[in-house]
């Protein structure tokens, strides 16, 4: 097997050097390493053939053209947004009403709502058999 021609090698660093530009565009917006290494190759590959093959070629030119102007139209972080869709953004701790669930340092735990002050800490007034339990409240020992 030969060298290959030098028009071919040339088709694919221009492919290459053209490919550069919307994907410096999609890392700057986060995009992990090894999708843009995909994007990038399928856009040489694409960029290759379309040229290479002028015939059966044409009809990739409406995508290579669209995963190409793509990126480079839509801001970064929109672009960001679209292929995160699927993950969720993380939960910000402490923000919101939170409910109470216990007693923790600092606390006085026998002043509570529902709480006999006189019977000492701890102890709770309506836990009797006949005290109602919501759905929220553990079920009795």
């Amino acid at each position: 097997m030969g060298f290959p021609a030098p028009w071919l090698i040339a088709l694919v660093l221009l492919c290459f050097a053209l490919a550069a530009i919307p994907t410096r565009r999609l890392s700057q917006a986060g995009i992990r390493p090894g999708w843009l290494g995909f994007y990038l190759l399928l856009l040489v590959m694409l960029g290759v053939v379309v040229v290479a093959a002028r015939g059966p070629g044409r009809f990739l030119v409406p995508f290579l053209v669209i995963l190409y102007v793509a990126p480079l139209v839509v801001a970064p972080d929109t672009t960001a947004r679209w292929l995160r869709r699927g993950r969720r953004p993380p939960k910000h701790v402490g923000s919101g009403p939170g409910r109470d669930v216990g007693s923790g340092p600092g606390r006085d735990v026998g002043s509570g709502p529902g709480r006999d002050v006189g019977s000492g800490p701890g102890r709770d007034v309506g836990s009797g058999p006949g005290r109602d339990v919501g759905p929220d409240d553990p079920p009795a020992p």
